[in-house]
């Protein structure tokens, strides 16, 4: 089990306590320099035995290079990796092990994550190329839930949460790799400070020609988007830069592709925050909360645009 932290003071503690229900669970923490009051705290709740092994750096230097970190330091046959505002009881996490270890076909396995009644997708689905990028924003994926053809970048909650699912990628907030499957493959790519790290590694796991697969057998909550709505700035706009470039450099994109890409996903997100202004004038008691999503989404739109981001 690794799990990094970086401020993460007020979801940490509930996190590991919820894991002390299951058994052969080696906790291995590793904080990327947190100025928040984290670090005293790991430092007691690795003395009350929730942390086995704790690395506390002196400076962040992202998620994949503390994950490595982490896998370094396990002595696990098995890799699980858990963000510290998600939350999985131990049981949940041997019911994964469990599965794994029965069908040597998975490389990696993942738990249901919910994520609040607001969130319609699952943190599951297909590669960010231009077809599932097509199908997931004009709504085919939506329309046509059970044609695999129209499966978009995400799958819904309400239409693929009931079964277990092959998918093409899995987050990096709750997913179980098994040892072979890190013994082919090797650690996360270190080319991003955070996000992309996830889409990638499932890419070669699946190249290795292992699954990843996702259950809702077991389930998980995660607080989406917590820490990086909290530290703002570039951090924020991350996820869509990252997906662009792992993109590019992962499928070859020349210009047109690239250009089409861009188009897809900006003219996607911007329907989007079209949609939540609406909704804001229509509910004034909530303006400000929808005037939020759509500057979000917006800022999403156009950071796959900046100047000098070419993505390879």
């Amino acid at each position: 089990m690794i799990v990094v932290t970086y401020n993460s003071r007020n979801d940490i503690e509930a996190s590991l306590e919820q894991l002390s229900t299951g058994e052969g669970i080696e906790v291995v923490v590793v904080d990327n320099a947190s100025s928040d009051g984290t670090q005293v705290l790991l430092q007691d709740l690795h003395g009350r035995g929730l942390i086995d092994q704790l690395v506390l750096s002196p400076s962040n230097d992202g998620f994949a290079k503390a994950v490595n970190e982490g896998i370094r330091r396990s002595v696990g046959r098995d890799i699980f990796l858990l963000n510290p505002d998600a939350q999985i009881d131990g049981k949940g996490v041997e019911s994964l092990r469990d599965a794994i270890r029965a069908d040597s076909s998975i490389g990696i396995i993942a738990p249901l994550v919910e994520s609040g009644p607001t969130v319609a997708v699952m943190a599951a689905g297909r590669q960010p190329t231009l077809w599932p990028l097509f199908t997931h924003f004009t709504g085919l994926a939506r329309a046509f839930p059970r044609w695999k053809l129209m499966r978009g970048r995400h799958l819904f909650m309400r239409h693929h949460s009931r079964d277990r699912q092959d998918v093409e990628w899995v987050s990096g907030c709750a997913l179980y790799v098994s040892e072979r499957a890190v013994k082919e493959v090797g650690l996360l790519s270190e080319r991003w400070f955070m996000y992309g790290e996830d889409i990638e590694f499932a890419h070669r796991v699946l190249k290795a020609g292992f699954r990843v697969v996702v259950t809702p057998e077991v389930k998980a909550t995660h607080l989406i988007g917590s820490s990086v709505n909290k530290a703002g700035g570039r951090v924020s706009t991350m996820w869509a830069e990252n997906t662009y470039d792992y993109y590019v450099r992962e499928f070859g994109a020349g210009p047109v592709r690239r250009t089409i890409w861009r188009i897809i996903f900006s003219a996607g997100l911007v329907s989007r925050a079209l949609l939540f202004r609406v909704r804001g004038l229509r509910k004034p008691e909530l303006r400000g909360e929808y005037r939020g999503r759509a500057e979000r989404f917006e800022r999403f739109a156009w950071s796959v645009w900046r100047k000098g981001h070419d993505g390879v």
